[in-house]
């Protein structure tokens, strides 16, 4: 159903040229509302490619993904038997998607009519930008362009007001991005061509930062898009948990990020002994700087056809 706080704001027409990407492991409230903002947002027939990570939901988000391919005809559903995390679901997405343009969007991101018209006016105002994302509420990197001040937003129509506002103020303005925090972002057809997906050694955390590394590696550039504003539903998959399983989800997490850091300087050659305090101190410029090698910075796409139920 139509929110109706959403009515007066043009829905941004999207044509095959574009897929956009979503993945969930449970949350099925949360993931509906990341649906109804995007299609509240935009029309056409773009692809959809929907991945079920495996939700320990009793088929919620299998359903819910189901139910959005009879609505929207252009959709494939992935479903996993195992859990394969976020790197996993968006290599899924990666490997299948059609479209000149890839956007993964997180499913605790509530895009805007703005938003999407001001990251496809970006990416497509040179072809140099390999990755572009945008603005939001909360952004995991603490940097004042990525992270904007948002006021108390009751509504989808209070979110697309507000994220005109930002469109209007920064529209087709970017900024230089170093590393790549992958909660949302627009990759081009032709950057894929050039570096694959992501790394399967990284299983979830560092996979993001792995891939915008090697774009740089590969000649193309990451940007951020000042002017396109989404919301982040901050801590939206933990805090739907009780407290025992979401305790146990954040002890999970923070495990996998120590690992995958040991990863990540292994492959880049920093030294074992750093230690990890916060992302803006990884050297980025040193790191992009190595030449292009394909047998180590081209990871090909997978077949996930034994996943596809639609």
């Amino acid at each position: 159903m139509e929110d109706p706080s959403t009515v007066g704001f043009g829905r941004c027409r999207l044509g095959t040229e574009l897929t956009i990407g979503m993945s969930a492991y449970g949350n099925a409230a949360t993931t509906r509302r990341a649906l109804q903002a995007l299609f509240a947002s935009a029309e056409g027939d773009f692809e959809l490619l929907l991945v079920d990570d495996c939700s320990p939901d009793k088929g919620e988000i299998r359903s819910l993904f189901l139910q959005t391919a009879d609505e929207h005809p252009n959709t494939q559903v992935f479903s996993f038997p195992t859990n394969r995390e976020y790197s996993g679901s968006l290599n899924a997405i990666l490997s299948h998607a059609s479209g000149r343009w890839v956007l993964f969007l997180s499913n605790d991101i509530f895009v805007t009519p703005s938003y999407l018209r001001e990251i496809l006016l970006i990416a497509k105002s040179d072809p140099g930008l390999g990755i572009v994302r945008g603005c939001s509420n909360f952004v995991d990197n603490g940097m004042p362009t990525h992270n904007v001040p948002t006021p108390d937003l009751r509504s989808l129509g209070d979110l697309f007001s507000f994220a005109e506002s930002v469109a209007v103020r920064w529209s087709g303005q970017h900024v230089p991005d170093a590393f790549l925090t992958g909660d949302a972002f627009l990759v081009s057809r032709a950057l894929l061509d050039k570096i694959g997906t992501l790394d399967p050694m990284f299983y979830g955390y560092f996979a993001d930062h792995d891939f915008g590394v090697r774009a740089r590696i590969a000649g193309f550039r990451a940007v951020l898009a000042r002017g396109a504003f989404a919301y982040h539903q901050t801590a939206a998959n933990f805090s739907y948990l009780p407290e025992a399983e979401r305790q146990a989800k954040i002890n999970r997490r923070w495990f996998r990020i120590m690992e995958n850091w040991a990863r990540f300087k292994l492959k880049y050659g920093m030294p074992v002994e750093e230690l990890y305090e916060t992302i803006v101190n990884v050297p980025w410029e040193r790191l992009a700087s190595e030449p292009f090698d394909p047998a180590k910075h081209f990871i090909p796409p997978r077949d996930y056809g034994q996943d596809r139920i639609r």
